[in-house]
């Protein structure tokens, strides 16, 4: 399938909500999966594959499962991703891959509080990147949720009929989420504050 679009997805609560949105709009659109051996790969994909057989938009997983590998070798006990500024190496794929396909849209669904957490999510970080981008072909980066808080993101989805029941957050890669890593701490605290609750037994603890 010929694609406008690429939209990075990991199965989380702002990619698949961003999924939804594309899909509903009817905008052509691929969803590139990256594997970079980060603990919850396996959930992550298998979240991204359910939403996007739903949706009826194509997959396509990139494997990097070695080379996190080897960025964790002896950090098992942090409960973190394995690669340092991802979305510098997300984007970078991404966008090759765009321009590989011919696609004039890379979506990133980063939202307000990352720009703040993470570096490679930052505006000063994202605008160079735009330039980037800019430099090597025309290809467009689209962050559409950059001044959305996690939770304007779920009031979003809920509008579009997202099931968040089979999204995926946890950072340890267990089965049913954790509920004590960072990630899922600050999931649990957006959906309190979008007034929502989520299934009972969705966290171990």
């Amino acid at each position: 399938m010929e694609a406008a679009s690429i939209l990075l997805l990991s199965g989380g609560v702002e990619s698949a909500t961003l999924l939804a949105q594309l899909a509903v709009a009817g905008e052509p659109v691929q969803a590139l999966f990256i594997d970079y051996g980060q603990r919850g790969a396996s959930e992550e994909r298998r979240a991204a594959e359910t939403h996007c057989e739903r949706l009826g938009v194509e997959l396509v997983p990139l494997d990097l499962g070695r080379v996190g590998a080897t960025f964790r070798r002896g950090q098992d006990r942090k409960a973190h991703v394995p690669l340092p500024h991802r979305n510098l190496v997300a984007l970078s794929l991404g966008l090759s891959y765009a321009a590989n396909l011919g696609a004039k849209r890379l979506y990133l669904a980063a939202n307000r509080e990352d720009t703040t957490e993470y570096p490679s999510s930052s505006h000063a970080f994202l605008a160079q990147f735009r330039l980037i981008c800019g430099l090597l072909g025309d290809v467009e980066l689209r962050t559409p949720y950059l001044d959305f808080s996690k939770a304007d993101v779920i009031r979003r989805g809920i509008e579009l009929g997202v099931d968040y029941d089979t999204t995926y957050s946890c950072l340890l890669g267990y089965p049913v989420h954790c509920g004590r890593c960072p990630q899922c701490l600050k999931r649990r605290d957006a959906f309190r504050a979008a007034g929502l609750e989520e299934p009972a037994g969705f966290y171990r603890a």
